[in-house]
């Protein structure tokens, strides 16, 4: 409608039209906001719409507004008239007024639906939408702007509140430290938190249409898949399963597994929750418990079983005298009676043996001179095991005290050593040896039995066949002997388990097939020792002097080679723990695989003793012909003085860690080797 011409918003407020002085809870504006033919008509309807609305002259200034706008914001028609619009917003809306909204709006003559902020009488804020419409003369020049505000303050509030708590709820999921993911009816995980990601060794869990079942054990889907027949079938509200998971690097573990359904209004399932607690680490502990509880157990019984045999004992070797001294002269008679005093007699030891295993044998412990007492039993052992043995005794610097029964000790070392010998057929090496030790806190962990604190380890190491770990899980069991009848009680070990525990100690048996063992008794030390060699922490004098030089800004990545899960698991938490980029190998040959793939390794922390054919040092020679620059920490379960491969000169070349190691010592050579130039 033409706008030419037009004088009436010049008009004065106290001589405005009857109509814009009705009277109202909030006085409109006085100025019309077109030209209009028909009595006003249109007039009245834009000044009662119900949306909010003003006028605008050519220079941005507010001419009108209608009784919404008023009432919406708590203006009067005094308050408005003649003042810019840009005056009633905040500065940041104001910005986007002048820079971004006029810009577009002069353009193209109209704009729609920009949201600003702008100011209530009161000093709040609303927020708005704002349109604009623009009337231009027959020049083209603008003479007036029409703008309606849509009050959306209500809107924006919940909006606000809605994604505060989405963010909340996003934040806790990513922060949860067991993991969490949304699965569709189908099976595809569509949501994954990291900690799920961390548990499964993969971060592709929302990028590939990973199906939730190809997660899990093949020999887990058909306990999975029977379990969700009845989850969906209604005959359970929630599934919880443990569960084996396999990783991205092939490793298997377990976790407790908790389903449950999102349906909408239809009662149809729109999506599955899925929780998975890591309890891999769970497991193994209670396993160790129960094996701890399991020997108290049989020593209670053991014990309780020579207590009673021994009373027994008593009085048949009571009666068995008596009757001697009555027999006279009848030589027949009195030999059959010697025989079975005998017999009695040697019954006896057994129950003392039975007793050693319950940790209920007479102990008479005093501080003893760990070193002279195994230096002393060189000879002895040497008569005892035969010439095609070769022995060692390596005893570590200083003067060693521990507060132990002697005699004990001495019997439980020569226990071992016939055991090694016989573990050595054809002939070996058997090695005796005594180093310090600290057993912390998270070694504690692992072993409930033990308390963490210093100790004097002394270490029985042959070069034998070796055992597995299914033997390994028994060696400790009253009667458990893996040699042929007639050969063995099967008390040794447990005679000796029994006197360390008794003692205050703690024992530990490693061994690989084809490799020999190592048993290690730690004992509870007297006095503080000058730590000459620690346990988890040998390397050559040369290598250590090297200059510190950091290898490279970035984080550096480690490959960590170890047939065993546990171990290689504990392994790569300290490492991750450190820093460092890890990555993981079963053996020698996953290993090589790894290095041709990952080209930016920096370290190769590997196990000596391993499956497959290829030991450490044989994979350290070929991982070094790959990369020169790669350095390398060897770990080994066999004490320094009983390495298998301690001869060869590859051994001599580098960086070495005994098992148990503790993490500030791990931390150490890593840093140490890394820093090597």
């Amino acid at each position: 409608m033409p706008i030419s011409g037009l004088k009436s918003w010049e008009i004065p407020v106290d001589e405005a039209p009857a109509w814009r002085i009705e009277k109202r809870e909030t006085p409109i504006a006085t100025m019309p906001f077109f030209p209009d033919q028909n009595g006003g008509v249109y007039e009245k309807l834009l000044a009662n719409l119900p949306v909010m609305l003003h006028c605008m002259d050519g220079s941005g200034r507010m001419i009108s507004a209608n009784g919404a706008w008023c009432e919406t914001l708590g203006y009067s028609a005094k308050d408005i008239i003649g003042r810019s619009f840009s005056e009633f917003l905040p500065l940041e809306s104001r910005s986007k007024l002048v820079t971004e909204i006029y810009p577009k709006f002069l353009v193209s003559s109209t704009y729609r639906g920009a949201e600003i902020l702008i100011h209530r009488k009161d000093g709040s804020l609303a927020t708005v939408l704002l349109s604009m419409t623009a009337y231009r003369g027959d020049k083209g020049k603008l003479e007036r702007s029409v703008c309606i505000l849509e009050d959306i303050t209500s809107r924006k509030i919940t909006q606000i509140a809605t994604t505060r708590s989405d963010n909340r709820f996003k934040a806790s999921f990513a922060a949860a430290a067991h993991g969490l993911a949304v699965v569709s009816p189908q099976g595809t995980i569509e949501v994954a938190n990291p900690s799920l990601s961390t548990f499964l060794g993969r971060a592709d869990l929302e990028s590939k249409n990973v199906m939730f079942e190809d997660l899990l054990h093949k020999e887990e889907r058909n306990l999975f898949l029977s379990g969700m027949h009845k989850l969906l079938g209604g005959e359970i509200a929630v599934l919880q399963q443990e569960l084996r998971y396999v990783t991205s690097q092939g490793k298997t573990v377990l976790g407790a597994t908790s389903i449950a359904l999102v349906k909408n209004e239809q009662g149809e399932t729109e999506q599955l929750i899925v929780q998975i607690t890591d309890t891999s680490e769970l497991r193994q502990v209670n396993e160790r418990l129960q094996k701890a509880q399991k020997m108290e157990a049989i020593g209670q019984l053991t014990g309780g079983l020579a207590h009673d045999f021994n009373n027994l004992l008593t009085v048949i070797i009571g009666n068995l005298q008596l009757l001697d001294g009555k027999i006279g002269s009848d030589e027949k008679t009195k030999r059959r009676v010697d025989e079975a005093v005998d017999a009695a007699r040697k019954g006896s030891d057994l129950t003392r043996q039975l007793l050693a295993v319950a940790r209920k044998q007479e102990l008479e412990p005093r501080v003893v001179g760990v070193n002279e007492l195994v230096k002393g039993m060189a000879p002895l052992i040497e008569r005892s095991i035969g010439e095609n043995i070769e022995i060692r005794v390596d005893t570590m610097e200083g003067t060693p005290q521990a507060l132990i029964d002697p005699s004990q000790l001495e019997s439980a070392i020569l226990n071992l050593s016939i055991n090694a010998r016989d573990a050595m057929e054809k002939g070996g090496r058997l090695t005796i040896e005594t180093q310090a030790a600290y057993l912390d806190q998270y070694y504690a962990e692992k072993h409930p039995e033990v308390i963490p604190g210093h100790y004097i380890m002394v270490a029985v190491s042959d070069s034998g066949s070796g055992m597995s770990a299914e033997i390994l899980e028994k060696v400790f069991q009253p009667f458990f002997t893996t040699k042929a009848p007639g050969k063995g009680t099967g008390l040794g070990l447990s005679m000796v388990y029994g006197f360390i525990k008794q003692s205050g100690g703690h024992i530990s048996v490693y061994s690989e097939v084809g490799h020999g063992t190592s048993v290690k008794m730690y004992l509870p030390s007297k006095t503080a020792v000058a730590v000459a060699t620690p346990v988890a922490n040998v390397q050559v004098a040369a290598v250590q002097s090297a200059p510190a030089q950091p290898v490279a800004q970035r984080k550096p990545k480690i490959l960590v080679v170890e047939d065993q899960e546990a171990v290689r698991a504990v392994a790569c938490g300290f490492l991750e723990d450190f820093g460092y980029d890890v990555i993981e190998a079963g053996d020698g040959f996953q290993a090589l695989a790894q290095l041709q793939e990952n080209t930016d390794i920096d370290l190769m922390f590997s196990d000596v003793v391993m499956p497959g054919g290829m030991n450490g040092f044989d994979l350290a020679q070929a991982a070094q012909s790959l990369k020169p620059d790669l350095k390398v920490v060897h770990t080994s379960g066999y004490p320094k003085g009983a390495m298998v491969h301690q001869d060869e000169p590859r051994f001599k070349n580098g960086f070495i860690i005994m098992k148990p190691y503790r993490r500030e010592e791990l931390s150490k050579i890593i840093k140490d080797a890394l820093e090597l130039q």
